[in-house]
């Protein structure tokens, strides 16, 4: 009987490999793994990135067919106004920017919005547009007054501006004595109060005038105005018991008219509306005339009481003029106080209060009929250090004078250093 001896376990003696084969397995294994590499970033990972980049970029708007850009840069469009008398400049910056993008064939006009967003194109010029351009509040020299003719119609005032020589602004008659407003004003009391008198559009007026290459100025009575208190009655000079109503310069059958008067709110409302008027059209300087109460009698003065009684009452003047140049000064404009030289010398300008007004500058007007002196260089050596603070600037009255005496005093104007003047 043969004994169970178990079952037998086989050993298998490992075979030693060389050097060699070890190193080519190294090889091989890295072989594959660069393969694998390489073959998941061709194919695997390149479009999937791709896929997504296309996916966060917003479409494009601009045509293909726009030249290749070269460069690029932003500009803010500023409008910039200068004083009337000053070098200094005040800048004003538009709420959106605009983006201009300079190719290698044409410039195109884009507009890009102040919140971002895709680019348009709006315009691609081949031409370079000129433009007239915007209305300055710089002058030097001369400026010559335009009557109320000459502004009848676009047609009168063009022809008037082509015979002006020698001066580099014009002042424009757009409210005159008595109360009429002489362009389509835009102020509803003033239509409804019948004071608008033209059809004259104040961009008609200010396009004609820079055109020229003038610069314009308006002219603007202030409270002589027997027009617009004839409708709003609390802009007139009120009688003080309360009831009777409005003042008239005389009996209402003798053809009395009420007066606008400096101490009611309605009046300086409808000035400075006006004024806020003219200067958002463009013209920056507003010379403001007629500032003086009317004729008032003994027993006017009664009738109305303490406001044209009181030894301050000039304040009612001063102060509605300051408020017309606050007004200005919103758009970037500013006033002139006009005095006549003669109303100076006799003290019988009352609102010609100097340190009422600061550095405003005081146009006066030198009427030799008027005046005792004999020359004009007399006048002004006169009014040297009557006027403060304020910068006098010299206005000729050349009504009945000749040609010749015209230059001449314009000549003195400039060699007394009044490089400012007017002629009227």
């Amino acid at each position: 009987m043969k004994k169970n001896k178990g079952m037998k376990i086989y050993k298998q003696r490992r075979k030693k490999r060389g050097n060699n084969s070890q190193i080519l397995s190294i090889l091989g294994t890295c072989a594959v793994v660069f393969g694998v590499g390489i073959f998941g970033y061709y194919v695997v990972a390149v479009p999937v990135y791709d896929l997504v980049k296309s996916m966060d970029e917003p479409e494009k708007t601009v045509s293909e067919d726009i030249p290749v850009v070269t460069e690029e840069y932003t500009e803010v469009p500023v409008t910039t106004y200068k004083s009337f008398f000053e070098d200094s400049e005040s800048t004003v910056q538009t709420e959106k920017p605009v983006t201009t993008v300079v190719t290698d064939k044409e410039l195109v006009s884009t507009t890009v919005t102040s919140e971002g967003g895709d680019v348009s194109v709006t315009e691609a010029a081949t031409e370079t547009e000129t433009k007239t351009p915007a209305p300055s509040a710089t002058v030097k020299g001369g400026c010559y007054y335009l009557s109320v003719s000459d502004i009848s119609s676009l047609s009168s005032l063009k022809e008037k501006l082509d015979t002006i020589t020698g001066c580099t602004s014009v002042a424009v008659p757009l409210k005159t004595t008595g109360g009429k407003v002489n362009y389509a004003s835009s102020v509803s009391t003033a239509s409804l109060s019948g004071a608008v008198s033209s059809d004259l559009t104040l961009e008609e007026i200010v396009n004609a005038i820079t055109e020229k290459g003038l610069t314009p100025v308006a002219e603007f009575s202030t409270v002589a105005d027997n027009i617009y208190p004839r409708t709003y009655k609390k802009s007139a000079y009120q009688f003080d018991d309360g009831y009777t109503g409005e003042w008239l310069d005389n009996r209402a059958e003798d053809g009395g008219k009420p007066w606008l008067s400096p101490f009611s709110s309605e009046t300086s409302e409808y000035l400075c509306s006006l004024v806020d008027e003219i200067t958002s059209a463009g013209i920056k300087t507003v010379i403001c005339t007629d500032n003086y109460f009317p004729p008032f009698r003994e027993k006017d003065l009664g009738y109305i009481g303490e406001i044209v009684q009181s030894e301050t009452r000039y304040k009612g003047l001063t102060d509605l003029v300051n408020k017309l140049n606050n007004s200005a000064a919103s758009n970037g404009g500013k006033t002139m106080l006009s005095v006549s030289a003669a109303d100076i010398f006799n003290s019988s300008a009352e609102v010609f209060k100097p340190e009422e007004f600061g550095s405003m500058p005081v146009v006066v007007t030198i009427n030799m009929n008027e005046l005792s002196e004999d020359s004009v260089s007399a006048v002004l050596k006169k009014l040297d250090g009557m006027t403060g603070g304020m910068k006098l600037v010299p206005c000729l009255v050349s009504e009945g004078q000749t040609e010749t005496w015209v230059e001449s005093s314009v000549n003195t104007f400039k060699s007394m250093g009044y490089d400012i003047y007017m002629i009227k």
